[in-house]
């Protein structure tokens, strides 16, 4: 959730080597974003800074997909801002790699579990023939 009390712009130096002032009020282009981004943005209804971290990005938005969302969040942050959607993402990406996980713990019990009654049928075998060995 946002603060209530306005934030203290921001400076940092662009890639431009340019030391630029960012606050609430500052226009999108201010944070150095593509092309595209600054047009998805647009197309959305952002003009600045505090138009970006009102803007809901749990949900797709046309233009507005993963590289791009990237983009945005790195530039924020270089600029001091934090938008709540990246805890989100963070959250959504550590799911992701749980149900990966899973998925492979599964692969590889039920790999070990053929493997283990593969050597339960050699040890069998070795049993018989060391059976009738013994026998003869």
């Amino acid at each position: 959730m946002r603060e209530s009390r306005p934030r203290p712009p921001r400076q940092f130096v662009s890639s431009e080597g340019l030391l630029r002032v960012i606050g609430l009020e500052s226009a999108v282009e201010d944070l150095g974003l593509s092309v595209r981004a600054r047009n998805a943005l647009r197309s959305l209804g952002c003009v600045t800074v505090d138009d970006i971290l009102r803007l809901d990005l749990s949900s797709s938005a046309r233009g507005l997909g993963g590289k791009t969302k990237d983009e945005l969040f790195r530039k924020l942050e270089r600029a001091g801002f934090r938008h709540p959607a990246m805890d989100e993402e963070r959250v959504s990406e550590i799911r992701s790699v749980e149900r990966s996980l899973e998925r492979i713990q599964g692969r590889i019990d039920r790999a070990l579990g053929a493997v283990a009654k593969e050597i339960q049928l050699v040890r069998q075998r070795l049993r018989k023939k060391a059976t009738k060995g013994a026998a003869k």
